[in-house]
């Protein structure tokens, strides 16, 4: 009876492993050229957890903002996040800065917990510029995850994977739960076996 106690508690207070990267309440998605280059992303893919669904969207209530646009009409950053991952500049849509010191931001609808983050480069060209400084906030400016993707080595797109959040009991579901073993625990001392007369 012990043993099973200590370990559905221990099974409770297990977390996520340490340098296990999660992303809970992403709000902006910032992105650089690593580069110093023109800054060219076809497509931005925000996955959510658990659902699936592609958050940067304009659909889902992505929006997306830049320094500037190389061609503004046709480069604008709203093309990042218009659900074509095509790469091709002139007959798909991306967004492609003016200049080499260009950001792409994209700011999701609400706080949301992502299971991946995926972007597109350009395939018609300049292939080498497809490399990128990431880094996700929250809404408070904390940094969830900084890195680089490089979709000029991998064929057009990069993916970064999170884990999964962990599972950490709320102050309620504690309270609770300590009840719960105090209860087991008298219902086991109560419980004596008792001896039977020859």
């Amino acid at each position: 009876m012990r043993l099973a106690i200590a370990t559905v508690a221990a099974a409770l207070l297990t977390t996520t492993a340490a340098g296990a990267v999660t992303v809970v309440g992403a709000t902006t998605i910032h992105i650089t050229s690593a580069n110093n280059t023109y800054l060219q992303v076809a497509e931005v893919v925000a996955t959510q957890f658990g659902t699936g669904l592609d958050k940067a969207l304009t659909t889902q209530g992505g929006m997306a903002s830049a320094l500037d646009a190389y061609a503004p009409g046709m480069s604008d950053p709203i093309k990042a996040i218009d659900g074509n991952t095509g790469g091709n500049y002139y007959s798909d849509t991306i967004y492609h800065s003016a200049g080499g010191n260009g950001f792409l931001d994209v700011t999701l609808a609400a706080p949301t917990t992502l299971s991946s983050l995926t972007l597109y480069g350009r395939t018609d060209c300049c292939s080498d510029r497809d490399v990128y400084n990431v880094t996700i906030s929250n809404a408070g400016g904390t940094v969830l995850y900084s890195g680089t993707l490089n979709a000029n080595t991998t064929g057009h797109s990069a993916t970064v994977a999170f884990d999964a959040p962990s599972t950490v009991p709320e102050p309620a579901s504690w309270a609770l739960l300590v009840g719960g073993f105090a209860l087991v625990g008298v219902a086991a001392r109560r419980r004596r076996p008792t001896s039977v007369a020859a």
